[in-house]
């Protein structure tokens, strides 16, 4: 279950200014003011600016590209509306590109003044895409498509409130970028808000501030959140104030939109980022918290991390919203201390009906911003077997969910046993749906906004995905991977590697085509990775690894298959230690289908394991384990008394703090390679 927390640290990204070459002086006058009055101190810094002519020719649009717009690895056109790689044509247009202006000049009724050439709205942009872009609100687009490339989308978008727009959306990778430069025009320009028009009604009021509609200004706080300043937007502010003699602010103090539009409004700004008045820290405006799918009927928690600074007094916490009654919290408050320490705060949410679920978490308090965080759950009447809960060394508790109309339930306990011949054995396959899968690893470039897809590579960084540890210790093993090239980086190389060592490489063509390759015989743990180079950009759809392995047959433990009545759990006995079961459920009186099949490892230690051989030791702390001698490389898994996994990591030190809420007993599951380690841990 993939849980989502998104916040960020205001303090890294005003960090980032201290990059960029902001003249002595430059932002004096903005010292000291706050929203508004900020805003309108910006515009007078900002406005004076002296473009170039639209256009080609020198001194012109396309003579300034060639030197703001220039991807470094290879010189061709930086062009954030599509993945072609064109190069530039002296200064004249470069070939299939356009002049762009990203906040659209009808929006101004296309009058042609300093704003139709100031090139902090211009960019360089593929025909095709500049035309279906058209003069659309930037949105996220989540409905009907009408266009897309793999790098914006256009169509239908839910994000304004009250129904559906038409809408434009940049890749992640830019997101930030075009936010920074909405908020710069709308700065650099409010003088002119009153020609607002067109299209822009949807996203602008007339007036100078705030100018964006509330949803815009909580989607682009989000999106400089998740996209930061990059060092190619350093660079092009840079370039630009040489040539036309103005900056971006929002550049220059990643934090600024914050100060005229977020959390910390009521903040004078200052350049060195000294605050002394309450503000907000974590979470951001625009966070969700999404519980993923819970069985009908059972209850689930999630967490969001909460930090403030400079406070006075205690925040407070409610729930509202139409399915508020579903979701509860552990506390209504937090106090000073630990909100300024940064506090976990637990939520719980119980499937009381089926379908998806949603309310909002407020925070509030000590005069800062209220700031709201969107809970989100889907409640399944999907039968299913639950993990097992007070596993011993010999027994546990079997568990399932209700199944309508059962008038009993047959459960079925078993180990499995080879049987002497052997088979081809599935060690792992993967479709992606839900993203990059647990166990898994990235690196650096990876994008899942494609459903089911794994996109390896950007135009300006190469990407990685590496699968957990596998046992290929034996021969026989097929890695068969189905891939394709990303638009129009024709015949993009995928590699395939084994332990960091050459297996092969393919070439991806336009549709998804399957690839397979021998795997040589490895290691208990060796580990396959796919990739792709900067701009030679691959889609991965599926991946599966098989390897030859004994043919295990079901051999059901004494006294099972057995009927248990018409109960959710079962208590199971008389098994043998150290040793790994299986069960499965069979809803008698109605047609549903036996269960999933659920592992139980018999195995557990209690207590402190004093022998000082590589063992695993950990102590009690107020905040929650403290575990020492942790293999490094290995994946931990905390289950609850219930048999629910509530914490999954993986681990990179030999030395670790895992917190814990709440008082109880735990089991502790260690996984380095094909090796499971199980502890019972009193906390």
């Amino acid at each position: 279950m993939r849980k989502h927390f998104l916040f960020i640290s205001i303090f890294l990204f005003q960090s980032i200014s201290f990059f960029a070459q902001i003249p002595t002086g430059y932002y004096d006058s903005a010292i000291g003011k706050k929203q508004a009055e900020l805003k309108t101190a910006l515009h007078l810094i900002v406005m004076k600016a002296t473009p170039p002519s639209y256009g080609s020719g020198v001194g012109s649009t396309w003579a300034a590209f060639a030197k703001t717009d220039i991807r470094p690895e290879d010189g061709t056109v930086w062009d954030m509306y599509s993945s072609y790689h064109v190069a530039f044509n002296g200064t004249s247009a470069a070939s299939g590109c356009n002049i762009e202006h990203s906040l659209a000049n009808s929006w101004w009724g296309g009058t042609k003044n300093q704003t139709y050439n100031d090139l902090f709205n211009l960019n360089p942009s593929n025909s095709s895409a500049n035309s279906s872009k058209g003069s659309w609100p930037i949105a996220v687009v989540d409905g009907n498509t009408t266009y897309t490339n793999g790098v914006i989308k256009v169509g239908k978008s839910s994000s304004r409130p009250g129904g559906t727009i038409d809408a434009w959306e940049p890749a992640d990778e830019y997101k930030g970028d075009f936010a920074r430069s909405y908020m710069y025009m709308v700065t650099s320009y409010e003088d002119l808000s009153a020609k607002w028009t067109g299209n822009s009604v949807n996203q602008l009021d007339n007036n100078t501030y705030p100018v964006f509609e509330q949803w815009t200004v909580d989607l682009f706080l989000k999106w400089c959140a998740q996209d930061p300043v990059s060092q190619k937007e350093i660079d092009r502010n840079n370039e630009i104030y040489k040539i036309q003699g103005n900056r971006n602010p929002y550049i220059d103090y990643p934090l600024m939109a914050e100060y005229v539009w977020g959390k910390l409004m009521a903040v004078p700004f200052t350049p060195n980022g000294n605050v002394s008045i309450p503000y907000l820290i974590s979470p951001s405006a625009g966070t969700t918290v999404d519980f993923g799918k819970v069985v009908y009927q059972q209850t689930d928690t999630a967490s969001v991390f909460i930090k403030a600074s400079n406070l006075k007094s205690d925040l407070s916490l409610t729930i509202s919203g139409v399915d508020a009654a579903d979701f509860s919290l552990q506390t209504s408050s937090v106090a000073k201390t630990d909100a300024e320490a940064g506090y976990k705060l637990v939520i719980n949410y119980k499937a009381q009906s089926v379908g998806t679920k949603t309310a909002q978490l407020s925070i509030s308090g000590d005069s800062i911003t209220t700031t709201s965080v969107s809970l989100k759950a889907v409640s399944s009447d999907e039968f299913m077997a639950l993990p097992a809960s007070n596993i011993t060394n010999n027994g546990f508790t079997a568990n399932w969910t209700i199944s309508a109309n059962a008038t009993d339930y047959t459960l079925n306990v078993f180990s499995l046993q080879s049987s002497g011949s052997t088979q081809a054995k599935t060690l792992l396959e993967e479709d992606f749906i839900g993203g990059i899968p647990t166990g898994w690893t990235s690196v650096p470039y990876t994008d899942n906004t494609l459903a089911s897809n794994i996109r390896l590579a950007s135009g300006s960084s190469g990407g990685k995905i590496s699968t957990p540890a596998l046992n290929l210790s034996t021969s026989g093993s097929v890695l068969t991977v189905r891939a394709k090239q990303y638009n129009s980086d024709n015949g993009a190389l995928l590699t395939a590697t084994l332990d960091n060592q050459p297996l092969t490489i393919w070439t991806t063509a336009i549709a998804n085509q399957d690839f397979s390759v021998n795997i040589p015989q490895a290691t208990a743990s060796s580990i396959i990775s796919l990739s792709a180079a900067t701009s030679s950009r691959v889609y991965v759809d599926y991946v599966k690894v098989q390897t030859q392995g004994s043919v295990q047959t079901p051999v059901s433990a004494k006294g099972y298959p057995k009927l248990v009545g018409n109960v959710l759990n079962y208590v199971v006995n008389g098994l043998t230690a150290d040793s790994t079961y299986y069960y499965n459920i069979q809803p008698e009186g109605n047609s549903v289908a036996i269960s999933n099949q659920i592992q139980v490892y018999t195995g557990i230690k209690s207590g402190i394991d004093e022998n000082q051989n590589n063992t695993i030791r950990w102590s009690v702390l107020s905040i929650g384990l403290l575990l020492r001698n942790i293999p490094v490389d290995s994946r931990l898994y905390i289950v609850n008394s219930t048999g629910k996994v509530i914490q999954r990591t993986n681990i990179h030190s030999s030395e670790v703090i895992l917190p814990l809420t709440t008082k109880g007993i735990y089991l502790l599951q260690i996984v380095t390679g094909q090796t499971r380690r199980s502890f019972k841990v009193v906390y």
